[in-house]
């Protein structure tokens, strides 16, 4: 937890499983937030009431202008219902809502890396809007130049939304010259650029995804890429 109670993690891992787990905890992590929502809505003026979704009224930025010192609380009311988004939610025009509050919540406090993590995660996998969630990376990617997840995660998307296993290698190798990027990845980005591994160590890579999510929502998502791809599940 951070100083204002947000779910976090440290985006470091020494293996590949660890990597894919990441997946499921941010997923699992969602739920803990579902209560403070509660409470919030529950002090509104008419019961019942939820707060109104601001991002239909001010972009981010007008938010983050407007806002003053009050941005980081802003976020974090933006963050709850990030965080209150269950994975089965976001087929259709839910997958633009919940893009748009991830842009709130990273435009009022830039580098609060977990609600970066968390919605390219459900923007790819859930959603399956890709383009989505490679703005959400893109935006994380200029604010940490530093973290090696951003572009692995760019990576993942190369190969399992559009099967371009070249740029995947490129995001790969990148990932793997920054600081604390395990030692895998390097090994990765060569089978990736490799046409005779490319097929072979996606499927591995989405094996070891499929294990580690315990959201039945993800699980039958990346069964279904699996089969798209010519996996058997």
């Amino acid at each position: 937890m951070t100083r204002r109670g947000r779910i976090t993690e440290t985006g470091t891992t020494t293996g590949i499983a660890p990597v894919w787990a990441l997946a499921g905890a941010l997923l699992a992590g969602a739920t803990l937030a579902v209560g403070c929502l509660k409470a919030l809505e529950a002090r509104a003026p008419e019961a019942g009431g939820a707060p109104p979704d601001l991002p239909a009224i001010f972009t981010a930025h007008q938010m983050a202008a407007l806002s003053g010192g009050f941005a980081p609380a802003l976020a974090d009311v933006y963050w709850i219902r990030v965080a209150a988004v269950s994975a089965d939610e976001l087929d259709g025009p839910a997958a633009d809502r919940l893009y748009d509050l991830v842009d709130h919540v990273t435009t009022l406090d830039p580098k609060f890396a977990p609600a970066y993590h968390q919605g390219a995660l459900l923007l790819s996998i859930a959603a399956r809007r890709p383009d989505l969630s490679d703005k959400v990376l893109e935006k994380a990617r200029a604010e940490f130049p530093d973290q090696w997840v951003f572009p692995f995660y760019l990576g993942f998307n190369a190969f399992y939304h559009r099967t371009d296993f070249p740029q995947a290698a490129v995001y790969m190798a990148e990932a793997a010259g920054l600081p604390g990027a395990p030692p895998y990845l390097n090994s990765l980005a060569r089978r990736f650029a490799d046409e005779t591994t490319n097929r072979e160590v996606a499927r591995e890579l989405l094996d070891r995804m499929l294990r580690a999510t315990q959201d039945p929502v993800i699980h039958q998502r990346l069964l279904e890429r699996m089969r798209e791809m010519g996996f058997a599940s």
